[in-house]
């Protein structure tokens, strides 16, 4: 296997991105990393290290002609490798005209919701983009001048729910010289080249500058980014649980004990006040100003988009204004949903992630924690599903001989009446309870001396 194929696949496996039976869509807009990225996931499946079903193209009807032919480009590049097209099409301007929004924020939210039709119709588990190295150092830029905090500039994801970005490690150099090498051409864009865009005025005069003082910036901006990711996913976990112990939650109001808050480190009592906001209202993005309204706000009642609050010098009361959208407290959650293995799993309203990584060998699983199942493999199987608690629910809990109720569970583990509804449960193909997420693990998926592989469940709140 190439170098290139080699990076990219272990690059893919470090982060769970595909199995050899995870079926990929690329998404392709006939420029020279989309081409790159469709022809790298072709051979790799060719290997056997994934199924490539299919490639997806947009056509915004931006650049009338040139638009035309990047679709037949693609059409044709598709058909040479004997991949399945799917062409969608998207008035972007008419869009952007309607929602108010600039022809950038518009496209991009048509390419999400045509990339999600395309891998529903393909039947495909992920979606593929080709963002490179230097697409990650220029949002890292982007959110920098914003004002981000660590969790804006980790940059982008290389999992995504169902979008992958297997080429974040690698430059646009190198793509390209990989296609030369095959003989392969692209479509440029000449949109790009527009500086009045911010994105291309940053490609094109920005990182050139900042390359002045170190030659291999796009480098370091992308490494700054996975080392803020790192940090930023260990602040999360600790601001989860500092979470349970400080917010109380009832009839879809959060209760914030500020005097607790304000003995914590800063940075974390914003990840707690970020996330009892994001958990209200995942509709939009909060940032800075809206938790400083809860950590340092009056006793005047204040309007975070959709969320009052109302605050005291003991306590910040969040919910939402009518009509609240959290279900009733005797409701269940719907469902059920698809978990993947591997793969992740968003309840519709935000309310929780769940991601499943694997299977790995037992020795490299990390320890098991209230948020962090370790199950075995062999008795899971690939094919997860989560709902919410119905009536009769039982479930074997671990090191115990017979079933109990799961009434009982939340009872025994102190789980408030009106929030056992939102609690996820993680069944397999058999419709059994693997997890409580967030509680017990099934006996059934025991980790054993016998066990040759397990999967890790991991809860997100």
């Amino acid at each position: 296997m190439p170098d290139l194929l080699r990076r990219v696949h272990s690059y893919a496996g470090r982060h769970g991105l595909w199995t050899p039976d995870t079926r990929v869509v690329a998404a392709v807009s006939g420029g020279s990393d989309s081409v790159a990225l469709l022809l790298i996931l072709h051979l790799l499946s060719r290997e056997g290290c994934l199924r490539l079903v299919g490639a997806a193209h947009l056509h915004h009807h931006i650049r009338a002609g040139d638009a035309d032919a990047d679709a037949a480009f693609v059409q044709g590049l598709a058909a040479r490798l004997g991949v399945p097209c799917k062409v969608g099409h998207a008035d972007v301007r008419a869009l952007a005209r309607g929602g108010r929004r600039s022809l950038e924020v518009a496209g991009r939210q048509a390419r999400l919701a045509f990339y999600a039709q395309a891998r529903s119709s393909m039947a495909a588990d992920r979606v593929a983009l080709a963002h490179t190295r230097g697409d990650q150092a220029e949002t890292v830029l982007l959110r920098l001048a914003r004002g981000a905090g660590a969790r804006g500039l980790a940059g982008m994801a290389p999992l995504n729910g169902h979008r992958v970005r297997p080429l974040l490690e690698l430059g646009r150099d190198q793509l390209r010289s990989f296609l030369r090498a095959r003989g392969e051409t692209w479509r440029d864009d000449a949109s790009n080249a527009d500086v009045s865009v911010l994105r291309n005025r940053l490609r094109h005069e920005v990182l050139p500058a900042l390359a002045a003082a170190n030659p291999r910036v796009e480098e370091a901006l992308a490494r700054a980014a996975r080392i803020l990711a790192a940090d930023s996913v260990w602040l999360d976990e600790l601001a989860r649980a500092e979470t349970r112990r400080l917010v109380a939650w009832h009839q879809g109001r959060a209760s914030v004990d500020l005097a607790e808050l304000a003995r914590l480190p800063e940075a974390l009592a914003r990840r707690i006040v970020l996330g009892t906001l994001e958990t209200l209202d995942a509709s939009r993005a909060y940032g800075w100003a809206d938790t400083d309204a809860v950590l340092h706000g009056t006793s005047v009642g204040t309007d975070l988009g959709r969320i009052r609050l109302e605050r005291n010098r003991e306590f910040a009361v969040l919910f939402k204004r009518a009509p609240l959208e959290v279900a009733p407290a005797a409701a269940p959650d719907e469902g059920p949903w698809a978990l993947p293995v591997p793969g992740v799993a968003r309840h519709p309203a935000g309310r929780w992630q769940l991601e499943a990584t694997g299977p790995m060998a037992p020795a490299d699983a990390p320890a098991a924690s209230a948020q962090c199942a370790v199950l075995d493999a062999g008795a899971l199987g690939r094919h997860l599903s989560i709902r919410g608690w119905r009536a009769g629910d039982r479930v074997q809990p671990l090191g115990m001989r017979g079933r109990k109720k799961l009434q009982d569970v939340f009872v025994d583990r102190k789980v408030p009446h009106d929030r056992r509804a939102f609690v996820p449960l993680v069944l397999d193909g058999r419709a059994r309870i693997a997890w409580v997420a967030g509680h017990v693990v099934g006996e059934a998926f025991r980790v054993t001396s016998s066990s040759s592989a397990v999967v890790i469940l991991t809860l997100r709140q």
